[in-house]
Protein backbone atom coordinates (compact mmCIF):
# COMPACT_ATOMS: atom_id res chain seq x y z
CA UNK A 1 0.00 0.00 0.00
CA UNK A 2 1.27 3.61 -1.12
CA UNK A 3 1.72 6.21 1.68
CA UNK A 4 -0.69 8.43 0.12
CA UNK A 5 -3.37 5.58 0.02
CA UNK A 6 -2.52 4.49 3.48
CA UNK A 7 -3.23 7.90 5.38
CA UNK A 8 -6.74 7.92 3.57
CA UNK A 9 -7.30 4.59 4.62
CA UNK A 10 -5.94 5.82 8.20
CA UNK A 11 -8.37 8.77 8.01
CA UNK A 12 -11.02 6.14 6.34
CA UNK A 13 -11.06 4.19 9.53
CA UNK A 14 -10.78 7.21 11.93
CA UNK A 15 -13.73 9.03 10.79
CA UNK A 16 -16.52 5.45 10.68
CA UNK A 17 -15.40 4.27 13.94
CA UNK A 18 -15.45 0.78 12.87
CA UNK A 19 -18.53 0.93 11.05
CA UNK A 20 -19.62 0.77 7.24
CA UNK A 21 -22.37 3.33 7.38
CA UNK A 22 -22.48 6.15 9.71
CA UNK A 23 -24.19 9.66 9.92
CA UNK A 24 -21.49 12.13 10.94
CA UNK A 25 -20.67 16.12 10.81
CA UNK A 26 -17.80 17.32 9.33
CA UNK A 27 -17.59 19.87 13.00
CA UNK A 28 -17.28 16.18 15.15
CA UNK A 29 -14.94 14.65 12.92
CA UNK A 30 -12.75 17.91 13.01
CA UNK A 31 -12.84 18.13 17.01
CA UNK A 32 -11.88 14.03 17.10
CA UNK A 33 -9.62 13.83 14.25
CA UNK A 34 -7.21 17.40 15.89
CA UNK A 35 -7.44 18.33 11.98
CA UNK A 36 -9.32 21.79 10.95
CA UNK A 37 -12.47 21.54 9.10
CA UNK A 38 -11.44 22.38 6.20
CA UNK A 39 -9.00 19.59 6.15
CA UNK A 40 -12.05 17.03 6.88
CA UNK A 41 -14.24 18.74 4.31
CA UNK A 42 -11.11 18.13 1.67
CA UNK A 43 -10.14 14.26 2.65
CA UNK A 44 -13.73 13.16 3.05
CA UNK A 45 -13.82 14.89 -0.77
CA UNK A 46 -10.77 13.13 -2.10
CA UNK A 47 -12.13 9.79 -0.17
CA UNK A 48 -15.43 10.27 -2.30
CA UNK A 49 -12.91 10.92 -5.88
CA UNK A 50 -11.14 7.86 -5.25
CA UNK A 51 -14.53 5.70 -4.72
CA UNK A 52 -13.77 4.68 -1.39
CA UNK A 53 -16.87 6.30 0.29
CA UNK A 54 -19.94 7.17 -1.06
CA UNK A 55 -21.54 10.53 0.66
CA UNK A 56 -25.35 11.80 0.70
CA UNK A 57 -24.58 15.59 2.37
CA UNK A 58 -28.00 16.65 3.78
CA UNK A 59 -28.54 19.46 5.96
CA UNK A 60 -25.79 19.85 8.75
CA UNK A 61 -24.73 16.74 8.76
CA UNK A 62 -23.70 14.04 5.90
CA UNK A 63 -24.96 9.95 5.00
CA UNK A 64 -21.55 8.31 4.43
CA UNK A 65 -20.66 4.73 3.52
CA UNK A 66 -17.64 2.29 2.45
CA UNK A 67 -17.92 0.83 -0.90
CA UNK A 68 -16.12 -1.86 -1.68
CA UNK A 69 -13.57 -0.72 -3.01
CA UNK A 70 -12.66 0.92 0.49
CA UNK A 71 -13.61 -2.13 2.35
CA UNK A 72 -10.76 -3.99 0.39
CA UNK A 73 -8.26 -0.85 1.59
CA UNK A 74 -9.32 -1.25 4.75
CA UNK A 75 -8.71 -5.22 5.05
CA UNK A 76 -5.29 -4.94 3.11
CA UNK A 77 -4.28 -2.34 6.09
CA UNK A 78 -6.28 -4.24 9.03
CA UNK A 79 -4.04 -7.08 7.76
CA UNK A 80 -0.80 -4.86 8.16
CA UNK A 81 -1.54 -3.68 11.73
CA UNK A 82 -2.60 -7.81 12.62
CA UNK A 83 0.43 -9.54 11.43
CA UNK A 84 2.55 -6.56 13.67
CA UNK A 85 0.28 -7.58 16.76
CA UNK A 86 0.37 -11.17 16.36
CA UNK A 87 4.20 -11.31 15.33
CA UNK A 88 4.80 -8.55 19.30
CA UNK A 89 2.57 -11.11 20.83
CA UNK A 90 4.92 -14.16 20.20
CA UNK A 91 8.45 -12.30 20.54
CA UNK A 92 9.65 -11.02 23.81
CA UNK A 93 12.29 -8.33 22.96
CA UNK A 94 15.09 -8.28 25.57
CA UNK A 95 17.94 -5.09 25.45
CA UNK A 96 21.31 -5.18 27.23
CA UNK A 97 24.74 -4.58 27.21
CA UNK A 98 27.71 -7.46 26.65
CA UNK A 99 29.16 -8.09 29.62
CA UNK A 100 32.04 -10.38 30.14
CA UNK A 101 31.46 -13.87 32.14
CA UNK A 102 32.99 -15.94 34.54
CA UNK A 103 33.73 -18.75 32.03
CA UNK A 104 31.25 -21.13 33.73
CA UNK A 105 29.13 -21.17 30.25
CA UNK A 106 32.43 -22.59 28.45
CA UNK A 107 32.54 -25.24 30.81
CA UNK A 108 29.16 -26.59 30.90
CA UNK A 109 28.42 -25.98 27.07
CA UNK A 110 31.51 -28.29 26.38
CA UNK A 111 30.31 -31.06 28.03
CA UNK A 112 28.64 -33.93 25.62
CA UNK A 113 25.28 -33.92 27.48
CA UNK A 114 24.30 -30.30 27.57
CA UNK A 115 25.84 -29.65 24.17
CA UNK A 116 23.67 -32.62 22.88
CA UNK A 117 20.65 -31.35 24.68
CA UNK A 118 20.96 -28.41 23.26
CA UNK A 119 21.44 -29.52 19.78
CA UNK A 120 18.13 -31.95 20.36
CA UNK A 121 15.85 -29.07 21.61
CA UNK A 122 17.09 -25.67 19.44
CA UNK A 123 18.31 -27.53 16.66
CA UNK A 124 21.70 -27.16 16.50
CA UNK A 125 25.28 -28.00 18.05
CA UNK A 126 26.26 -25.06 19.96
CA UNK A 127 29.50 -23.41 20.09
CA UNK A 128 31.44 -23.90 23.66
CA UNK A 129 31.08 -21.55 24.98
CA UNK A 130 27.87 -18.83 25.87
CA UNK A 131 27.66 -15.12 25.20
CA UNK A 132 26.55 -12.80 28.58
CA UNK A 133 24.34 -9.85 27.86
CA UNK A 134 23.39 -7.74 30.96
CA UNK A 135 19.76 -6.27 30.42
CA UNK A 136 18.77 -2.97 31.09
CA UNK A 137 15.76 -0.56 31.80
CA UNK A 138 12.60 -2.66 31.50
CA UNK A 139 14.31 -5.77 29.97
CA UNK A 140 15.29 -6.39 33.35
CA UNK A 141 11.47 -7.55 34.81
CA UNK A 142 10.36 -8.02 31.22
CA UNK A 143 12.99 -10.65 31.55
CA UNK A 144 10.50 -12.55 34.46
CA UNK A 145 7.68 -13.11 31.57
CA UNK A 146 9.81 -16.42 30.77
CA UNK A 147 8.95 -17.96 33.92
CA UNK A 148 5.32 -18.52 32.60
CA UNK A 149 6.64 -20.22 29.56
CA UNK A 150 9.26 -22.90 30.19
CA UNK A 151 8.32 -26.11 28.05
CA UNK A 152 12.25 -26.28 26.31
CA UNK A 153 13.97 -28.37 29.42
CA UNK A 154 17.22 -29.51 30.51
CA UNK A 155 16.67 -32.13 33.08
CA UNK A 156 19.62 -31.89 35.65
CA UNK A 157 22.06 -35.39 35.96
CA UNK A 158 24.70 -36.69 38.40
CA UNK A 159 27.45 -38.54 37.84
CA UNK A 160 30.09 -39.85 39.86
CA UNK A 161 31.44 -37.05 41.45
CA UNK A 162 28.77 -34.81 41.12
CA UNK A 163 25.29 -33.92 40.75
CA UNK A 164 24.46 -30.97 37.52
CA UNK A 165 21.43 -28.91 37.31
CA UNK A 166 18.76 -28.28 34.62
CA UNK A 167 18.29 -25.50 32.58
CA UNK A 168 15.16 -23.83 30.22
CA UNK A 169 15.95 -22.91 26.89
CA UNK A 170 14.30 -20.23 24.69
CA UNK A 171 14.59 -19.92 20.80
CA UNK A 172 16.00 -16.61 20.13
CA UNK A 173 17.59 -13.82 17.73
CA UNK A 174 20.54 -11.61 18.77
CA UNK A 175 20.55 -8.75 17.15
CA UNK A 176 19.00 -10.03 14.06
CA UNK A 177 21.03 -13.35 13.87
CA UNK A 178 19.87 -16.52 14.54
CA UNK A 179 19.42 -19.98 15.27
CA UNK A 180 20.24 -18.73 18.70
CA UNK A 181 18.89 -19.17 22.33
CA UNK A 182 18.84 -18.36 25.62
CA UNK A 183 19.90 -20.73 28.35
CA UNK A 184 18.16 -19.93 31.69
CA UNK A 185 20.32 -22.57 34.45
CA UNK A 186 17.87 -23.42 37.40
CA UNK A 187 21.09 -22.97 39.27
CA UNK A 188 23.82 -20.22 38.49
CA UNK A 189 26.35 -17.92 39.79
CA UNK A 190 24.85 -14.96 37.76
CA UNK A 191 22.11 -12.10 38.71
CA UNK A 192 18.99 -12.26 37.08
CA UNK A 193 19.68 -9.36 34.84
CA UNK A 194 22.37 -11.54 33.15
CA UNK A 195 20.75 -13.67 30.20
CA UNK A 196 23.51 -15.96 28.23
CA UNK A 197 23.05 -16.86 25.36
CA UNK A 198 23.83 -20.17 22.97
CA UNK A 199 24.56 -19.93 19.19
CA UNK A 200 26.24 -22.50 16.53
CA UNK A 201 29.18 -19.92 15.65
CA UNK A 202 30.80 -17.89 18.42
CA UNK A 203 28.97 -14.84 18.48
CA UNK A 204 31.12 -11.96 19.65
CA UNK A 205 33.67 -12.87 16.79
CA UNK A 206 30.43 -13.07 13.83
CA UNK A 207 28.18 -9.94 15.01
CA UNK A 208 32.06 -8.23 15.82
CA UNK A 209 30.35 -8.06 19.61
CA UNK A 210 32.37 -6.34 22.51
CA UNK A 211 32.30 -5.05 26.33
CA UNK A 212 29.45 -2.54 26.69
CA UNK A 213 27.89 -2.94 23.20
CA UNK A 214 24.27 -3.12 22.69
CA UNK A 215 22.29 -6.57 22.47
CA UNK A 216 18.58 -6.62 21.33
CA UNK A 217 16.95 -10.00 21.80
CA UNK A 218 14.88 -11.46 20.22
CA UNK A 219 12.69 -14.30 22.88
CA UNK A 220 10.20 -16.48 20.94
CA UNK A 221 7.45 -17.27 23.49
CA UNK A 222 5.82 -20.70 22.66
CA UNK A 223 2.21 -21.05 21.85
CA UNK A 224 1.91 -23.60 24.83
CA UNK A 225 2.97 -21.81 27.47
CA UNK A 226 1.55 -22.59 30.55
Amino acid sequence: MRYEDAKLVAFLLLVMKGKRRRRLKQTEVARDTGLSQQSVSRLLRTLEERGLITRIVKGRGEYVEVTSQGLRMAEEMAGLATSIVEEDRNILVLEGVVVSGLGEGRYYISMPYYSSMIQKLLGFKPYPGTLNVRLVGESVWKRRQLNAYRTLHIPGFRDEKRVYGGAWLFRAKINGYEPAGIVIPERTSHGSEIIEIVAPEYLRSVLGLKDGDRAVIEVYIPDNGA
